[in-house]
């Protein structure tokens, strides 16, 4: 399974994509790092960070990502510099998309449950005072 970790400035924040794509699955998960990471700080993140990304898997599409493949160190270089230039795949973007999309509608359905919640919490505090009062304590 190969793996891209890309790091970008995406206003106003520095984000890292995570691609990989292996056995018909791609897995994307993104992490938004704020100021601009250092070196130092970006390999304490794949140490420490890396396992507590959360990911979203989607089915692959008929070729790979961008995989890696062994080549000159002058060729490689060339690439690097190209692929800093290159947005994110649009793979990745849709995968991204639709986690954050899934995350959102599971987001409001637990907040209208909590808002239902306090609002039945409150009726029955308001009930409660009410029968004190007529039963006059």
């Amino acid at each position: 399974m190969d793996a891209v970790f890309t790091v970008f400035f995406e206003d106003p924040f520095w984000v890292g994509i995570l691609e990989s794509e292996g056995e018909g699955r791609l897995v994307v998960a993104r992490h938004v790092f704020g100021a601009e990471p250092s070196n130092a700080e970006l390999l304490h993140f794949m140490i420490h960070g890396y396992a507590r990304m959360r990911r979203s898997e989607t089915a692959a599409g008929d070729g790979p990502v961008r995989g890696i493949v062994r080549m000159n160190a002058k060729r490689a270089a060339r690439e690097a510099g190209r692929t800093r230039s290159r947005p994110v795949s649009t793979k990745a973007q849709a995968a991204l998309s639709a986690a954050r999309s899934d995350l959102k509608s599971e987001r409001k359905a637990s907040s209208r449950e909590e808002r239902r919640a306090a609002n039945e919490r409150r009726f029955e505090l308001r009930a409660e005072r009410r029968r004190r009062r007529h039963a006059g304590h």
